[in-house]
């Protein structure tokens, strides 16, 4: 028999099945599950095979027919098995109402349009004198959120969607909610019942009770009142809890039966201690407080070293923290116990390893078997817009990301939403949906921050400005959307003022400097290899700005180098080199070889990134290979046949967005091919949109004073006196004080004297 086939324990054959301990022993004893014991006797240690298990479900849970084929007997015989097929017939038949009255037929399946009715459950109120349960009234809710999150049939209110109701209606710390809390909690959930209850300790007994009320009628459909005989039974308790809750919801015996899920004591954890942990480290990732939810969660874990969903909430609250490597580990640590994960997570925790590792294909085929077993199953549509959009699939991952924003509505979804619409374009109904949140739902910096940008986008610099100061003030750590809104409105003093001189260097043409602090960031990482190899690349970066590309080759290979010895060292519990992260290198590496006239190597290297970008299903990646193509064929002196190159890659460009700013890098060069080929009138018209950016100037400043000198010098070619005159000055104020030398300088200069 395959080790494999091997069930060794009732943990595990409770874990095969999906149901609780008690349930698989009742149907052994009743209903003949296949469980065998070392010596045979009912004491003995059990095990089970798996393929046993699976045929005795399938004999179970489905209708049976007749050997197909079956020929009649003959007559006589037929007419001698008259009685003892009636006598055989009768004991089927109460064979078959035994086995039905214990269990169902299975029920129809779902339409396709089914909805899911929405349940809301608040906190429960401790009618104890005992403080020391206080952490029950939020415990109780989760376990049976992650019990009643596995229905087919029922949706339950997130934990994060109910924090974020309970704090716009000020009710966050209500110890009691009354019944005008309770309508006001289902109208801002969308939810059709509201689940309410209480606890008490009475001796050693904890009695728990609640209550199901239909909202809007304000009618209750069921008061029930289970009794757990101390904090341990406490978790089981809640598995029958929501059971009922399913009757009072007008599930169907069937339904019910046949709505697997696995039970809070699997699928959370059997120790109350650890739950208490569990459920403070939820409120802390709920509330953003990041190292506190990772302490809380490793609290947990160490005394349930299998509890699966505190590793994976444990590797959420390390990727926010920015500790990828690490939230990888546990991530990876949860799938190993993926029999204590309820059920769904397995597949959505592998979707999201598929999509961490930028296999957008795997991550698209799990998360999609996986909403189509659990249909409106939020996370899984959450992943799949990020598949998507990693997919380069732009209007899929809108699709998705509109459903969680419109069924669950948190900060982090309509962000996301947001951010795919601005990649779109659609700024100004990305604009409507953040002010539709602060407005209906509740008040949140990060979406102001958002929406700043958005402004700046439509070019609306007063309500931009207006925004990111509004962020500042509720997130003092949040300057820098204000300041770049000064730096898109041309502020510089203010800019630095508030941010200082550094991040303006480009702009204001200082590369010297500019290189001047890479090299210091530098010195200050030595002996921190991961810290080391970040400096080398910014140094890369500021070299290359200046021209200097050989240096920047030099700098950008000892990055190359750290970065490889650092994966190296770290093995199988460092990152891996994924394929977003060598396309970036082997972009800027062939960018450097063109820039060096290194055309032969760039060519190379430019073959190599193609190959990455082909491996995997986002084709607008092609724009960093095109890019290449054309600054190589500029490096040949050849710019007519650098614009087809450079026109596809700025082609496959999405519209400015909150997280990219590459715009600027991929029209400079574009623009250049276009003015050394004598099309001045195209030159000209790129030039303008460089102008017109914004996030474009955040790494980029440089190339948006160069497109002004330019635009000032093709307008002089092109007789228009007025526009030369306008952009000459404006390139003379921001670089007045620029690098001596600078040749731009002194042809704008005289220029500028000679008119």
């Amino acid at each position: 028999m395959d080790e494999g086939q091997l069930l060794e324990s009732w943990k595990a054959i409770s874990a095969f099945l999906g149901r609780d301990l008690r349930t698989c022993q009742r149907w052994e004893r009743e209903l003949g599950l296949p469980i065998h014991r070392l010596d045979g006797s009912p004491k003995a240690r059990v095990f089970a095979y798996r393929d046993e298990l699976s045929a005795w479900l399938d004999q179970r849970l489905h209708e049976r027919e007749g050997p197909p084929g079956q020929k009649p007997a003959p007559e006589r015989a037929r007419k001698a098995l008259v009685v003892p097929g009636i006598a055989a017939l009768s004991c089927v038949a109460a064979g078959l109402f035994i086995w039905r009255a214990i269990v169902p037929p299975k029920p129809p399946p779902l339409p396709a349009d089914f909805i899911k009715p929405v349940l809301a459950v608040v906190p429960f109120e401790n009618k104890s004198s005992d403080g020391s349960l206080d952490y029950w009234r939020h415990a109780l809710a989760e376990l049976l959120f992650t019990g009643l999150a596995q229905s087919k049939y029922v949706r339950v209110v997130s934990s994060a969607q109910m924090l974020t109701a309970l704090r716009r209606l000020g009710l966050e710390e209500a110890a009691v909610f009354s019944s005008e809390d309770i309508a006001r909690i289902a109208a801002v959930t969308g939810a059709a019942n509201v689940l309410t209850g209480s606890f008490v300790k009475a001796g050693g007994k904890i009695v728990i009770t609640a209550d199901v009320q239909e909202s809007g009628l304000g009618r209750s459909l069921g008061m029930v009142k289970f009794v757990a005989h101390d904090e341990f039974d406490v978790i089981p308790t809640v598995d029958k809890l929501a059971r009922r809750i399913k009757k009072e919801l007008l599930l169907t015996r069937a339904q019910i039966e046949y709505d697997f899920a696995r039970e809070a004591g699997q699928t959370v954890t059997p120790f109350p201690e650890a739950l208490k942990h569990y459920v403070e480290g939820r409120r802390h990732q709920l509330n953003n407080r990041w190292p506190d939810a990772v302490a809380s969660m490793q609290k947990a874990i160490e005394i349930d070293p299998e509890f699966a969903l505190a590793f994976r909430t444990l590797a959420t609250a390390l990727r926010d923290a920015g500790r990828p490597a690490e939230a990888l580990a546990a991530i990876r640590k949860a799938l190993e116990f993926a029999g204590r994960l309820p059920l769904g997570e397995r597949e959505l925790i592998e979707g999201q390893l598929a999509f961490w590792a930028d296999d957008h294909a795997k991550a698209i085929e799990i998360l999609e078997g996986l909403l189509k077993a659990h249909p409106g199953h939020l996370n899984a549509m959450t992943y799949l817009g990020y598949a998507y959009n990693g997919a380069g699939d732009l209007d899929k991952a809108i699709e998705y990301q509109r459903n969680v924003a419109r069924d669950r509505n948190t900060v982090l979804d309509v962000r996301t939403l947001a951010g795919y619409l601005q990649k779109k374009g659609s700024y100004r109904e990305a604009a409507d949906l953040l002010v539709s949140h602060l407005l209906n739902i509740e008040e949140a910096w990060n979406i102001r921050q958002f929406l700043a940008y958005d402004y700046a986008y439509l070019r609306e610099f007063g309500l931009a400005l207006a925004e990111a100061r509004k962020t500042s003030q509720a997130n003092p750590q949040m300057r820098s959307a204000e300041f770049e809104m000064l730096v898109f409105m041309d502020d510089l003093a203010g800019a630095e003022a508030l941010w200082g001189p550094r991040m303006l260097l480009l702009n204001r043409g200082l590369f010297e400097a500019h290189i001047d602090f890479a090299r210091r960031d530098v010195e200050k990482a030595r002996g921190k290899i991961d810290d080391e190899a970040a400096a080398n690349r910014r140094l890369a970066s500021a070299l290359e700005k200046a021209g200097r590309h050989a240096e920047a080759s030099a700098a950008f290979g000892e990055y190359l180098r750290l970065s490889a010895e650092s994966r190296a060292t770290a093995g199988g519990t460092g990152l891996p080199y994924r394929p977003i992260f060598k396309k970036r290198d082997l972009f800027v590496q062939a960018r450097i070889q063109a820039g060096m006239g290194l055309t032969t190597e760039a060519l190379k290297t430019a073959g190599e990134l193609k190959s990455v970008i082909e491996s995997g299903l986002n084709r607008k990646d092609l724009k960093y290979y095109e890019h290449v193509l054309g600054l190589i064929e500029l490096a040949k002196g050849n710019p007519g046949a650098a614009v087809e190159p450079l026109a596809s890659a700025c082609g496959r460009l999405d519209f400015e967005d909150f997280w990219s700013d590459e715009q600027a890098a991929f029209l400079d060069p574009y623009a250049r091919a276009l003015r050394e080929s004598g099309d001045l009138a195209g030159a000209r018209e790129i030039y303008e949109k460089i102008t017109l950016l914004t996030t474009g100037r955040r790494h980029d400043g440089d190339i948006y004073a160069r497109a002004h000198y330019w635009l000032g010098k093709i307008a002089g070619e092109m007789g228009d006196e007025e526009a030369e005159r306008r952009h000459t000055r404006k390139f003379l104020a921001l670089w007045a004080g620029a690098d001596p030398g600078l040749p731009e300088v002194a042809d704008a200069t005289a220029r500028v004297n000679r008119r």
